[in-house]
């Protein structure tokens, strides 16, 4: 469909147009159901690889349009942002090969477009979220200028009363305001694409919920966030805030969020989840539709049915089923959207088979799901699994079980037992699976391992510099496609980093013991004391700079006034100070020109961190 057909909703004569084309679209897709009028065809996977492009730097480069404009080839297409693309892998067989077929595909288009873009010195490392990504790079000017993505974003900033809020606890905890929903770019996944047998679409569907949990739990590869650790899998939360259309009006009366896992089980047919999305979700965007659904098929056409993909397209549910024409064949999906990018290619591949195995491994005696677990725990067990990964119990038919022991013991077996059934062969098997059994055995994941090594690195380099260290060592371990289960951990025994490579925010102290200005003078001495300072900020009412107050400051005043003074009387009002985007050099060329030992970082007229001289002790001082 042309980017150039897409229309808001304020349109009111495009509204009720679309509208009746969505509404004939789900009475046509009824009559095709209840008149086993899809083909009993050969099952397809497919696949679509997001990935980040990168400068020498590890940082996130706009280049996805001239990149694509040299490469010329409609496998490769856009995303959201601009340092953003995605390859579409070309739909496969599920039979003897299909894995292997896969990942040489995906190996041969991400080595043609390294090849290609040679010229700009770009990189595309696996991971769903770039450890080196900041917050300026969430700014609008960098969204793709294409109308799909600017109309999308101003329909979900109008429905926000002020801002784009995210707020994430994890180990660390991350709040942050944006004026776009340019943060989802955030993210990048490995979305699988399984081709659904007629008769089954109903149990399938509510089988691929149900293991989400245990899957996502054994692939997990997002753990780090604007030098932040979060959840294990922080793209679920990230993704869901970001593209969260609901303001406080929705949220009183439950309105549900965009990104979602589901409310329920499918009970008696899959048009009801498409039933239930245009009774709760109001339209976002509209099209211009060429094509009554109900008159192709009764001129024995698969309709297209354009007004239902773009509706269902606007919902980002983790597990989506889909309506296609493939050969000229109706057909059903599901598109598995919760998996990450990377670790490397062969773990991609490894979390195609144990997903493709499990949905096609289905035990008979699960096929009723809504009488044998409450969809609540197979929502919460998803959730649970995106924030603690391998480290958390599943309750599964009623028992408390871990996820290790769920994935080795039970799961993987049916997973090959699936994939048995499609004629995989057991070597195939064996290559794939036994890399997830790996990875759940050795409890490293692709959190795992950037977690362990985030929190050695930053004891000794900056949060910039250790971000750097993190994705340009997975870049080496993914181009030599080692699982991630084999990967050792970053030698921190590196050279002094340059000065002249960061600014003062990625080595500024931001947790500051600051006194208001009408404290007593008495609380300073306690305070520098306790927390082994010579110098201690203060502010006022309004949360901005007012002074600084030194240790020989406090010396001067006599004691028996410590009480009865108030620090605003005492404190050194000529403050120099700096802003967190100036280069790092800069500082310290300050410093040395003022003769002071810390500067005070203010952005927005408040305070948010101090540089002092011992941040400099780990660069070479090159500029």
């Amino acid at each position: 469909m042309s980017g150039k057909s897409i229309n808001s909703t304020a349109d009111i004569k495009a509204r009720k147009a679309f509208t009746y084309y969505l509404l004939k679209d789900i009475e046509t897709l009824d009559q095709m159901l209840n008149n086993d009028l899809f083909p009993n065809d050969t099952i397809r996977i497919g696949a679509e690889q997001e990935l980040a492009i990168t400068d020498d730097k590890m940082k996130p480069t706009c280049k996805a349009l001239e990149i694509l404009d040299h490469i010329a080839s409609d496998l490769f297409t856009t995303e959201l942002s601009q340092f953003n693309l995605e390859i579409n892998l070309e739909p496969q067989t599920l039979k003897a090969g299909v894995f292997k077929q896969l990942h040489e595909n995906l190996k041969s288009h991400l080595n043609h477009l390294k090849t290609k873009s040679k010229s700009f010195n770009v990189h595309f490392p696996l991971v769903g979220i770039l450890p080196t990504i900041e917050r300026a790079d969430f700014n609008i000017k960098n969204i793709t200028p294409y109308q799909r993505y600017i109309v999308l974003n101003d329909i979900l900033k109008k429905t926000e009363e002020k801002s784009f809020e995210v707020r994430i606890s994890g180990v660390d905890e991350l709040k942050m305001e944006l004026d776009s929903i340019l943060a989802e770019s955030g993210n990048t996944s490995f979305q699988i694409h399984l081709q659904l047998k007629p008769g089954e679409y109903k149990e399938k569907y509510n089988w691929a919920q149900m293991i989400s949990g245990p899957v996502l739990a054994a692939c997990t590869n997002s753990s780090l966030l604007l030098g932040r650790e979060l959840w294990s899998e922080t793209r679920i939360a990230l993704f869901q805030q970001t593209v969260d259309s609901r303001n406080s009006v929705y949220l009183l009366r439950e309105q549900r969020p965009r990104v979602t896992f589901g409310h329920d089980w499918v009970h008696n047919c899959v048009s009801e989840i498409f039933k239930n999305d245009i009774s709760h979700y109001p339209l976002l965007i509209t099209a211009d539709i060429d094509e009554e659904s109900s008159e192709a098929l009764s001129k024995g056409k698969p309709p297209k049915m354009k007004a239902l993909a773009m509706h269902n397209g606007n919902l980002y549910k983790w597990n989506r089923l889909c309506y296609g024409v493939s050969d000229g064949k109706p057909h059903m999906r599901i598109e598995n959207r919760y998996i990450p990018t990377g670790p490397t290619l062969i773990d991609e591949v490894a979390n195609v088979a144990f997903w493709i195995g499990l949905m096609s491994g289905m035990p008979d005696e699960y096929k009723d799901l809504p009488k044998l677990m409450n969809f609540k725990a197979a929502r919460q067990n998803f959730y649970k699994a995106a924030k603690h990964g391998l480290s958390i119990q599943f309750e599964w038919f009623g028992k408390q079980v871990s996820a290790k022991s769920l994935i080795l013991k039970e799961l993987l077996p049916l997973a090959e037992k699936g994939l048995k059934s499609y004629g995989i062969s057991d070597d195939e098997i064996t290559t794939y699976l036994d890399i997830v059994k790996s990875r759940v055995q050795k409890n490293k994941t692709g959190s795992e391992w950037m977690s362990k090594n985030y929190n050695c690195l930053k004891k000794h380099f900056t949060k910039r510099r250790t971000a750097f260290f993190i994705t340009h060592q997975m870049l080496k371990n993914q181009e030599q496609d080692i699982p991630v289960h084999q990967w050792r951990n970053i030698n921190i025994n590196k050279k002094p980093c340059s000065i002249s490579d960061f600014t003062v925010s990625d080595v500024m102290t931001t947790d500051l013991v600051v006194v208001h200005e009408n404290d007593p003078i008495l609380i300073l001495q306690h305070l520098m004391e306790w927390n082994n300072l010579n110098q201690i900020l203060v502010e006022n009412n309004e949360h901005q700079l007012s002074g600084i107050v030194a240790l020989q400051d406090i010396d001067k005043v006599d004691s028996s006034i410590k009480q009865s003074r108030s620090i605003k009387t005492i404190m050194q009002t000529d403050v120099k100070t700096i802003n967190p985007d100036v280069e790092l050099i800069k500082a310290k060329e300050m410093m040395d020109k003022y003769k002071v030992s810390a500067l005070p970082v203010i952005t927005d007229e408040k305070l948010v961190g101090i540089v002092n001289s011992d941040h400099f002790k780990q660069f070479s001082i090159d500029a």
